[in-house]
Order: C-alpha cells, then sequence, then structure tokens
C-alpha cells in the first residue's frame, strides 16, 4: 500500500519539479522504475502515525508506531484508542504475530516469503486513470515536523463519486525521499461531509532498525492462536447448500432475492486475522447487470455484539433487530444490524426498501433445522 501511495507523490514530483508535466511518452512502467530508482536508498524508516477522521459530527482518532525494514519486515504498535493500546502487529517476513491487547490473545500465521519488491506492471492501469481524471497543483513548501516538504493538492476532474482518489487531497511529501509526511482527504458532501488527516510524526529514516525488532515475545499468560498457513486462512469457495453444511453456524439465507441478481459463490473463513473474536465468517456474492450484491455475516464468541461505526446513518427495524443504513462515496448502501452473537451486513447499489426487503426475509432454512432434530 504505501509503495502505491508513494508511486502517486513520485509522478507528481516528476511532472511538477522535471517537466512541468507528465510526458504522453511517458509510460507508467518508466516512472515506476524512476520511483524504484528513488526509493533504493530507503533501509528502513520509522513513524508514529496519526489519523483523525470526522463524519459528519462524529470523530475518531487512532495513532500506531510503525517500524518498517526492507525487503519484508514490519511493526505496527497500537496507541489510540485507548482501548486497542499495546495491540500490536509483527512480521519477520516469514512469520506474523498479531497480539491484542484487550483479549491478551496471540495469533500467529505462517507467510510465503516474498522479495518485498513492488511489481511495476501492477500500477500502470492505477496510474493511468490518477493523472487522467485528477488536476494536481503545486502549492510551495513547508516544515512538517521539522523537515522540508512539498505541498502537493490533488482535485478529481469529474464528480467525486466517480473518480480513482473519490475525495480532494492535499499531501505534504518529504524533499529528502518522497515519502508522506501528511495526508488530508476531504469528500465535501451535503449530507455526510467527512475528512480525514493522516501524520506521520518523528519520522526517521535508515536509523538500523535491528531484525531483532521484528520479533515477538509472547506475553506471560496470553492465549496463542496458531492460524497455520496464510492459505489456511483465505476464504474457501463453495456453493450454497456446500456452506450450508460445512459452517458451525445458523447462516440466515434470503428467501427474497431482487430481480436480475442471482447467487454466484459463497465464502467461509473458520478464523478472523483481524478480530480474534470472530469464531466464523461467511460471505454471499450475488451478481446481476447492475452489479454486485454481497451478505456478509460473522459469528463472534460473545453474544449481543454491537454495531461499530463512525457514520451517521438512519435506523431501521429487522425483525425486532435494530439495524442502520449507510451510503458510501461509490453510492453503494450498506444495512448493518445484529442478532444474537452474528453481525449481518447486505451492501448493494440497490434502494433501502429492496435492502430491507431482502434482510427481513433473512432465515435458518428449514432443511438445516430439520438435519439438527
Amino acid at each position: 500500500m504505501i509503495k502505491k501511495v508513494l508511486l502517486i507523490f513520485f509522478i507528481i514530483g516528476l511532472g511538477l519539479f522535471v517537466s512541468g508535466c507528465i510526458d504522453d511518452e511517458f509510460t507508467a512502467e518508466q516512472i515506476a522504475e524512476k520511483l524504484q530508482e528513488k526509493q533504493a536508498n530507503i533501509e528502513d524508516y520509522s513513524a508514529t502515525v496519526h489519523m483523525t477522521v470526522s463524519v459528519a459530527d462524529q470523530v475518531q482518532e487512532t495513532e500506531y508506531e510503525i517500524f518498517q525494514k526492507e525487503p519484508d519486515k514490519s511493526k505496527t504498535i497500537t496507541l489510540k484508542p485507548e482501548e486497542e493500546a499495546g495491540s500490536v502487529t509483527v512480521y519477520n517476513g516469514k512469520k506474523m504475530w498479531i497480539y491484542d491487547s484487550k483479549t491478551n490473545i496471540v495469533q500467529i500465521l505462517e507467510t510465503p516469503e516474498t522479495n518485498g519488491a513492488a511489481k511495476i506492471d501492477d500500477y500502470a492501469t492505477f496510474i493511468a486513470e490518477m493523472l487522467n481524471e485528477s488536476s494536481v497543483s503545486m502549492e510551495g513548501t513547508e516544515t512538517i515536523d521539522d523537515r522540508e516538504t512539498y505541498v502537493i493538492d490533488l482535485k478529481p476532474k469529474k464528480n467525486i463519486s466517480d473518480t480513482v482518489l473519490a475525495v480532494n487531497m492535499t499531501v505534504w511529501v518529504d524533499v529528502e525521499t518522497w515519502m508522506p509526511l501528511k495526508i488530508e482527504m476531504i469528500h465535501e458532501d451535503a449530507n455526510q461531509p467527512s475528512k480525514a488527516t493522516i501524520e506521520y510524526r518523528n519520522f526517521k529514516v535508515n536509523t538500523g532498525i535491528s531484525d531483532e525488532e521484528f520479533e515477538f515475545e509472547i506475553p506471560e499468560g496470553a492465549q496463542v492462536k496458531d492460524l497455520g498457513s496464510f492459505e489456511d486462512t483465505l476464504p474457501v469457495q463453495m456453493t450454497l447448500e456446500e456452506v450450508q453444511q460445512k459452517s458451525q453456524s445458523d447462516l440466515l439465507v434470503p428467501s427474497y432475492i431482487p430481480e436480475g441478481y442471482e447467487f454466484q459463490t459463497a465464502m467461509l473463513l473458520n478464523n478472523s486475522v483481524q478480530d480474534p473474536d470472530i469464531q466464523e465468517s461467511v460471505r454471499f456474492l450475488y451478481l446481476s447487470n447492475n452489479g454486485s450484491m454481497i451478505i456478509s455475516e460473522e459469528f463472534y464468541d460473545i453474544e449481543n455484539v454491537s454495531i461499530t461505526i463512525i457514520e451517521k446513518g438512519e435506523r431501521v427495524d429487522i425483525n425486532g433487530n435494530e439495524g442502520v443504513f449507510s451510503t458510501k462515496y461509490d453510492k453503494s448502501r450498506t444495512l448493518l444490524w445484529n442478532v444474537g452473537n452474528a453481525r449481518m451486513s447486505i451492501s448493494a447499489f440497490l434502494d433501502e426498501e429492496e435492502i430491507l426487503k431482502i434482510a427481513r426475509s433473512m432465515e435458518v432454512p428449514n432443511s438445516i433445522i430439520e438435519n439438527e432434530l
């Protein structure tokens, strides 16, 4: 992810400081190669990342320390929010440790070795779309955390919801390394304005971070969950009948599906790297000529899970359970609600009445009930 962001900034820099614009004959592959040349001197870096996200009148702050060492070692320590402080994710290039300080649980994941190199071909399409859809301007220089930066504005040429960037963005790019030290993104929406600011504080580069920094010592008394290999954590694609048979949970299946939508596949995941409280996750994918619909069901190890969202949304009733609607930048709608220890969601390019009708039709199929009896 960081390499893709760096690539965008380097492209902008080439256009502003070399030729005044991106030459039509200067290919995406050549730009990516120049980025790699620019980044070749960075062996390691560290920073404290502070992020503030505000949607309407709600604000959420997160802060964490990051350590990165080429080609593929990384470490993240959560500082905020307070209830998550002390959580750690460490990757040494072969093994990943994910520690949740709140539950005192460590998850261990074996991963395939990589050389950490970014593939040039992966960027070409993204670069072309970004340059075509954004207006780029140089706003001068500014000192951020005692480092000189270029201040660069990126604005979508078309309607915000139709662009790659999707927001107005200002970036403060370190002159020496072309690492972003501050990113500000603003989504101007009359119904749900939002703003996100990411700051890389106390940024240090090439300090000689030891490999020992990327090893993790299991805290005393911590519960250890071995997730096996990375491949074991990937969702398994199944038919509707297969996932109903193999799932350990009471899956809810909609009896109503809008006209034109057809079931494509179900995906089952028996453990979650993101949240150790999740016992099982299931996704149902439906497709139509108008787009996709995804129904998600996450089953927790605790009863009465809460809906955690930062945006406002319309509250609705789903068979006696409270749900909330949210609308994304791409104008898709998502409905979230809980049923016992399960968190449910439906995301689709449909109106609210249709999504509600789907949600209210979801129930445990009779075939499963009969099998349990």
